[in-house]
């Protein structure tokens, strides 16, 4: 964009001259236009160049500084005003105004006539836009070519950086540093200085701030991901020179967003499959057909390590409260793996994070033993919501020895991870424990343990009479006191020959010898059962 001061510093405008010492010069003009009515303002485009001979004004100057507010309101660039025709002078009072509004005030020379003005300033202004234009487009044809050429992002950069000349740093979406130009190889003072100011200047006020070209620094988003932006960081934009603009920066980004989008889409493809091998792996209890010690090579392309040491976690994105769309999950899910590979892959390079055909779980691989990884993973769960709204849990399965007995923690964890989940927890971190014989029975329908009941207790499965409830009693405590009738007898405060009788009435009725190994174990599962589940 043109500014109010390169038209000023040109040589053909050297006779226009700025009335007031104030004025902010760095103000652009896409546009020129003449008036002589004051009411304008509803009809004026923003950072016009408006240009007048003020013979409204000539009586009464103090419309002039109404008229100025309403056109620094739109905001107009300029006002020009030929004071050769009517005011001749401009009141003080006027000036200080415009001053304190930063509002430049332009005297048109005597011997330039208005229309004149207006065309050579639109003309220069024109075939300044078309030469940022070419030029803007030559940058497009450059990084096309690039493109085409599957030139590395790397590469890509350090070629824009010299077609600019400017220093340039590319930001991840985590707010870490991907690939710097060759600027910052031995300027490290510099790179600290950007992302100084990013971390502590951009980011906190992003969604305020607008590029500025006249700064030292200034930052754009480069889109690869709708939801997840890079970060393209210019340096030394102060010393940009003609015919630069935000058009050929725009350019430049969107090839950019290209190269990161094929590069991301390359590296999902690839993790596919490896995801594939994985899920063969946990799917099958008889381990691989290809043996990880006699092939160790091929597992190392699929980050798998022969060790004596293995632990499944399963990593899951908890649900929001919003409706998502499939887009921001995809893109979340692409960005969360490579966050979690980022950040695990920093604290130990034989960690491995596989997909398994769920869009928001992820299953990591410990190779190596960590005593920590626990509080690691809580440091995780705070990191996470950095860069995401949504929030992460953790199921632990146990460890095992042996590389074909992967699946068992797999599932361990798989498990912890579902129960929790289905208990409505979130943000959690649970490890896995073994299920007692409660907790496996409420897995089964009610309709398919009730028939065992009844066939092996019969009229004590669910007695409604009190003669029969005491027998049952008697019998569940007989059992629970390994068939020992003294201590049977202490516990519920009878005689031990009525234990005895209501023991031996116990067998009539059950038809079995209830000292039997078989049946002992039968009738204490029918007991256990009854006492769980409602009788119909």
């Amino acid at each position: 964009m043109v500014s109010i001061k390169e038209v000023l510093s040109l040589e053909r405008f050297s006779n226009f001259k700025l009335i007031n010492n104030k004025a902010d010069l760095s103000r652009e003009i896409t546009s020129v236009d003449i008036t002589e009515t004051p009411d304008v303002k509803d009809y004026t485009s923003q950072n016009t160049l408006m240009l007048t001979t003020a013979m409204n004004f000539r009586d009464d100057q103090e419309a002039l500084i109404h008229f100025i507010d309403e056109l620094n309101s739109v905001p107009v660039a300029a006002l020009g005003i030929k004071l050769s025709r009517f005011l001749h002078t401009i009141d003080d009072k006027v000036i200080k105004h415009a001053d304190a509004l930063g509002f430049p005030l332009i005297e048109i020379p005597e011997n330039w006539k208005l229309g004149q003005a207006t065309h050579s300033i639109s003309t220069y202004i024109s075939k300044n836009e078309t030469e940022k234009l070419y030029y803007a487009l030559e940058v497009q044809q450059r990084m096309n070519s690039m493109l085409i050429k599957e030139f590395s992002v790397e590469r890509m950069l350090n070629q824009l950086s010299q077609f600019l000349r400017l220093p340039l740093i590319l930001v991840n979406p985590f707010y870490k540093v991907e690939v710097t130009s060759n600027d910052f190889n031995n300027n490290q003072k510099l790179l600290k200085e950007n992302m100084r100011y990013f971390n502590t200047v951009y980011l906190p006020e992003k969604e305020h701030l607008n590029v500025d070209f006249n700064s030292k620094i200034a930052v754009f988003e480069v889109r690869a991901f709708s939801y997840f932006p890079y970060y393209l960081i210019v340096s030394n934009l102060e010393t940009i020179s003609y015919p630069f603009s935000h058009l050929a920066i725009e350019q430049a980004i969107n090839s950019l967003s290209f190269a990161l989008y094929k590069d991301s889409r390359i590296r999902a493809t690839e993790q596919e499959d490896v995801n594939l091998l994985f899920s063969s792996l946990i799917n099958t209890t008889e381990g691989s057909p290809i043996s990880l010690e006699s092939n160790p090579e091929f597992f190392e392309r699929y980050h798998l390590i022969d060790s004596s040491y293995y632990k499944v976690i399963i990593c899951g994105i908890d649900p929001g409260s919003e409706i998502e769309n499939s887009e921001y999950v995809s893109e979340r899910y692409q960005l969360t793996f490579e966050w979690l590979q980022s950040v695990l892959v920093t604290l130990d390079p034989n960690i491995s994070i596989f997909g398994f055909g769920d869009s928001n779980k992820f299953a990591i691989l410990l190779q190596d033993k960590h005593e920590y990884y626990e509080a690691y993973c809580r440091h995780l769960q705070q990191e996470y919501k950095k860069f995401f709204k949504e929030s992460l849990s953790f199921g632990i399965g146990n460890e095992v020895s042996d590389f074909t007995q992967i699946h068992s923690s797999f599932l361990e964890a798989l498990e912890t991870f579902d129960l929790s989940k289905k208990d409505g927890m979130t943000e959690f971190l649970e490890v896995y424990r073994p299920r007692n014989f409660e907790e496996l029975l409420q897995l089964l329908p009610q309709d398919k343990v009730r028939p065992f009941v009844h066939s092996t207790l019969g009229d004590l499965a669910f007695p409604s009479n009190t003669k029969d409830k005491e027998l049952k009693k008697t019998l569940q405590i007989y059992m629970d006191n390994q068939c020992d009738i003294t201590k049977t007898s202490n516990e519920i405060f009878v005689h031990r020959n009525t234990v005895k009788y209501r023991i031996n009435k116990c067998e009539e009725m059950l038809k079995v010898n209830v000292m039997d190994p078989v049946h002992s174990l039968n009738i204490r599962l029918a007991l256990f059962i009854s006492q769980h589940i409602q009788n119909d």
